[in-house]
Order: structure tokens, then C-alpha cells, then sequence
């Protein structure tokens, strides 16, 4: 496996988006948005009384580590992607992100996966599946469409998916039972479908925490030494 050098951003956001509405045409403003998030992060750095990272109940310490998913139904989005079901969650490491081209936070955080990516392409026990979603669930050719353009300006690579009624959504809430999904949130599952990590939200340093996951996956399955 190639060495790759990580970036990590210099700072982060906490950002739980709400239910949501009618579509509204968003797209170039996905960059505006992602611009104003982080400089309004910068000026008002890691709030009074709110626990770091380290602190919180995400990642391989989220309540719904163990769980299993039992139900998984992704339909091909861009690129060459194809339908997945529950039978195809059979890696080690299966990293699902959920995220939105109008979500300022994801546009933060996409860069980070975008290296995730790449770096563990080429191992076999490693898949990932990108769910973008919009603000409208069933405009399927609007999402395509804002979704690739995402990608071209990021240079990702990899396909996308989209989540057909929210149907894989709604189950990973039940099997985790999350309170309050927002975009983005990011999953790792194990082998069957049994989830290993959860991180709602982007906070700084969180791709680090990812990549630490994958990696202990791997090695626990002898994909890694």
C-alpha cells in the first residue's frame, strides 16, 4: 500500500442540517457556503463548554458500535457504479458517506475522504460508497447533476450512489439508533454489515480517526500486516 500524506484541516465544523424542503437551485453555491462555514469557524474557534473530539461518544466509541445493518440498498448515482445490497457488505472496511453538494460541512470534509480514498483503493478488503443526497429526495437527475460537478472541482474519482426513499438511511438510524441524522455523517461497517464507527458531523481531525479505523479493520482481517 502506498504511503499517503494526509492533510488535516486547520479547522472544523459541528453541523447538523435540518429536515429537509423543497429543492431550491444551490449549485455554484456549495463553495459560497463551504467559504462562509469555515471562516465562520475560524472566527469563532471551539465554543465555550463544548467537549472536543476526543471527548465525544463518535467514531469506534459511538453506542451503535456492534450493531449490524441488515438492510443496505444503494443505486448508482455517477460514474460506473452499480446496485448494492446487504449481500456486497462483505469487506473488512466499508466506508459509506453521506453527504450533499449544498452541505457546507461536507464541502469541508470531502477533501479528506477524497485522500481516504485513494489511499486504500488498492487494498482488498476496502470499499467505499459516496451518498450524495439533495434537499428534494426524489430529483434524481438534479442531484446527478450537482454531484458532478462537485466531483470535477474536488477530482474525485470514485462513483456515487443516491439512496432510493432514504430507505438505507432510515435503516442505519434504526440499527444505530441516531438521533438527530444530519449531513454529513460517515459509517465504517465491518464484514455482515456490523458497524465499527460513526461520525455524525465533521470535526477536525476526524479523517485521522477514519483512516486509524480502517487500518485496524484490515489488519484484524490479515489484509494489513
Amino acid at each position: 500500500m502506498a504511503n499517503s500524506a494526509f492533510t488535516q484541516s486547520s479547522d472544523a465544523e459541528q453541523q447538523y442540517l435540518p429536515p429537509e424542503s423543497a429543492r431550491r437551485p444551490l449549485w455554484p453555491w456549495f463553495l459560497i457556503l463551504g467559504a462562509v462555514a469555515l471562516v465562520l469557524v475560524v472566527w469563532a474557534g471551539i465554543p465555550q463548554g463544548v467537549e472536543g473530539p476526543d471527548d465525544l461518544p463518535i467514531g469506534e466509541r459511538h453506542p451503535a458500535v456492534g450493531a449490524t445493518v441488515t438492510h443496505f440498498h444503494l443505486e448508482p448515482l455517477t460514474g460506473e457504479g452499480r446496485s448494492v445490497s446487504e449481500a456486497d457488505l462483505t469487506a473488512a472496511a466499508t466506508l459509506i458517506n453521506f453527504w450533499g453538494p449544498w452541505c457546507g460541512a461536507c464541502v469541508i470534509e470531502f477533501p479528506h475522504l477524497v485522500e481516504l480514498e485513494q489511499h486504500f483503493r488498492s487494498e482488498p478488503g476496502f470499499q467505499f460508497f459516496s451518498v450524495s443526497t439533495n434537499e428534494a429526495s426524489n430529483d434524481v437527475d438534479g442531484l446527478a447533476e450537482s454531484t458532478t460537478q462537485f466531483l470535477k472541482h474536488f477530482k474525485a474519482e470514485f462513483p456515487t450512489y443516491y439512496d432510493p426513499k432514504k430507505e438505507t438511511t432510515i435503516a442505519l438510524v434504526e440499527a444505530a439508533k441516531i438521533e438527530g441524522f444530519g449531513y454529513p455523517t460517515t459509517v465504517l461497517l465491518g464484514s455482515g454489515g456490523v458497524i465499527r464507527g460513526v461520525w455524525p458531523g465533521y470535526h477536525v481531525g476526524d479523517e485521522i480517526k477514519i483512516r486509524e479505523a480502517i487500518e485496524k479493520a484490515l489488519r484484524e482481517n490479515g489484509d494489513l500486516p
